[in-house]
């Protein structure tokens, strides 16, 4: 009887093991709010990557938002990821905070009031596309403030 009690605990603390194993393996590749893949993916994955455009997105007022309370911030964080989200053969990754990313062949999003967009055609290098679509964010950025009067 000892030796089957053995084997069957040897047998749970693996089912366990192997439980929790695949659940850090998730973690660490997809973002705990959203469920989106995250920077990790991102860059583990980048060479195998095929797409036309990257949109660097940027989530706008959501300091401003968070002072309303975190989960508010939270829930308008993922009312934004279901505005970006389009098609299902895109990728979206959670970059940062509020920064996303878009890798897609075909959609469109443009710098609204809920983010701010930067796009770039990717046509060699796709790290290279990533910094310059965050580039062009951070203009538009700067753009729609301005136009809202929240930056000289």
């Amino acid at each position: 009887m000892c030796a089957l009690t053995t084997i069957i605990n040897t047998e749970i603390a693996m089912f366990n093991f192997i439980r929790e194993y695949k659940e850090l393996r998730y973690l660490a590749y997809h973002d705990s709010l959203t469920g989106l893949l995250n920077r990790n993916w991102l860059y583990k994955n980048i060479a195998k990557i095929k797409c036309k455009y990257v949109y660097f997105i940027d989530i706008n007022d959501l300091h401003a938002i968070n002072k309303a309370g975190h989960t508010f911030g939270d829930k308008h964080i993922i009312k934004c990821v279901e505005a970006i989200k389009k098609a299902k053969k895109d990728y979206l990754i959670r970059y940062a905070g509020d920064e996303f990313i878009l890798l897609t062949d075909t959609t469109k999003i443009e710098t609204n009031n809920l983010f701010s967009v930067g796009k770039c055609k990717v046509d060699e290098c796709l790290n290279k596309a990533i910094n310059i679509a965050d580039s062009r964010m951070l203009k538009s950025k700067s753009l729609w403030k301005r136009e809202r009067g929240k930056e000289k």
